[in-house]
């Protein structure tokens, strides 16, 4: 650790612009899609908002457990199915996936579309597994 740390301030002149490349990156990963949502804010917005909840996992998954009401659109099917989403344009959309990275690829292509209020499930589903939270099964 103590050479990398040497090495770091030796060559800050690498070092500086590499980790402000990564903040950068990360920043704009977070802020992709829309803001993400815990579990706790996903179900107050559903139960107030009625917001729409879309699961872009393939079908298998989507069937072995989903969020309840949530619509499947898989995210290799998203771009084709696009128009099924079109009457809830003034509806807050939630997307989810697994870990949250197609979801929030997914709630860009919403924004591009003209989807005003995207969010995403931070952590996906795993996340909401983890609280233990319930899933439907089809």
């Amino acid at each position: 650790m103590f050479e990398f740390t040497l090495f770091v301030f030796d060559n800050w002149f690498f070092s500086v612009p590499f980790f402000l490349f990564l903040v950068l990156y990360f920043s704009a990963e977070m802020k992709r899609g829309g803001k993400r949502l815990s579990h706790i804010e996903l179900t107050k917005m559903v139960n107030k908002e009625n917001a729409i909840l879309v699961d872009v996992r393939d079908r298998e998954d989507f069937e072995k457990g989903h969020i309840t009401n949530a619509k499947n659109i898989p995210y290799k099917d998203f771009d084709q199915r696009l128009e099924e989403l079109n009457k809830y344009k003034d509806s807050p959309i939630i997307t989810i996936c697994a870990m949250g990275r197609n979801a929030a690829l997914s709630a860009e292509k919403l924004q591009k579309h003209g989807f005003l209020k995207t969010y995403v499930l931070k952590g996906g589903l795993t996340s909401w597994n983890q609280e233990s939270l319930p899933l439907v099964k089809e």
